[in-house]
């Protein structure tokens, strides 16, 4: 930036190499002449221009150093924030396993769909997320050939479109964090397309903590009728036409590595 000498020096006469910035615009009239004190009001406002720029600066540099050291940025505490979060979505906690980037955690459950469950299996946020779901519990049953380990929801969408089912929604379950349950989702689907937005089938998958609590909401979801228990999931499917839920589930069982439990 120049020295305030350099602003304020202009001089009222145009320079040789310069055209005069008013004669270029000739008239009928008598030969133009430049308007008294143009020069020294243009450096009047360069001046002020250039003040009030470094005044702005100042003044932002200012604030936020006394942010910063008046906030306790570094050691904030943001439970205030997540407690605002858990009761949105009821299942989000502030206290969050080893591996997990609280504050990126927070911010994905807001907008939690499958795409950013798939996400999160790449994050190294250790299973179950949530250090406040409930492990203790449940009864593991061995007869349930299924290993308990991740899987992507990419991969039952992959179904779907090859059973020709068309989404009408997808929707987060509302079921409470409770008896090791960490979340699910809920699809409706109707067969080849959902042009009319009808559904007519509903595939429901809910995810749980551990091996011994999928176990035991398998047993208790086939009721008298059948799950198909994946990784860690319990799936179920149900809806109007009976004939496609119990297609999708077929499908569903089909997969490697999945395991049906009957009443």
């Amino acid at each position: 930036m120049g020295s305030w000498a350099a602003v304020t020096d202009r001089s009222d006469a145009p320079r040789a190499d310069q055209p005069d910035p008013v004669a270029v615009f000739p008239t009928d009239d008598a030969a133009p002449t430049r308007p008294k004190g143009l020069g020294l009001l243009a450096g009047v406002v360069t001046l002020c221009l250039v003040a009030s720029a470094a005044f702005g600066v100042w003044a932002w540099r200012s604030a936020g150093d006394e942010d910063v050291a008046g906030s306790g940025v570094e050691g904030m505490d943001h439970t205030d924030h997540h407690s605002s979060d858990q009761a949105h979505d009821g299942h989000v906690d502030s206290a969050v396993l080893e591996g997990c980037d609280p504050d990126a955690m927070h911010a994905s459950m807001m907008m939690f769909d499958p795409f950013v469950a798939d996400g999160l299996l790449e994050s190294g946020c250790a299973w179950p997320y949530s250090a406040d779901i409930v492990i203790d519990g449940g009864i593991e049953d061995p007869s349930i050939a299924a290993v308990f380990e991740p899987r992507r929801y990419a991969e039952v969408f992959d179904l779907l479109a090859v059973d020709r089912l068309g989404m009408c929604s997808v929707s987060r379950l509302p079921d409470p964090a409770v008896d090791g349950f960490v979340f699910g989702f809920r699809t409706q689907l109707h067969p080849e397309s959902c042009a009319g937005g009808v559904a007519s089938v509903q595939l429901d998958v809910r995810e749980y903590a551990t091996r011994a609590w999928r176990d035991t909401a398998a047993h208790a979801a086939a009721g008298d009728g059948s799950v198909a228990v994946l990784g860690r999931w319990v799936i179920t499917t149900s809806g109007d036409d009976s004939s496609a839920s119990a297609a999708l589930g077929d499908s569903i069982a089909a997969l490697a590595g999945a395991a049906v439990v009957s009443a």
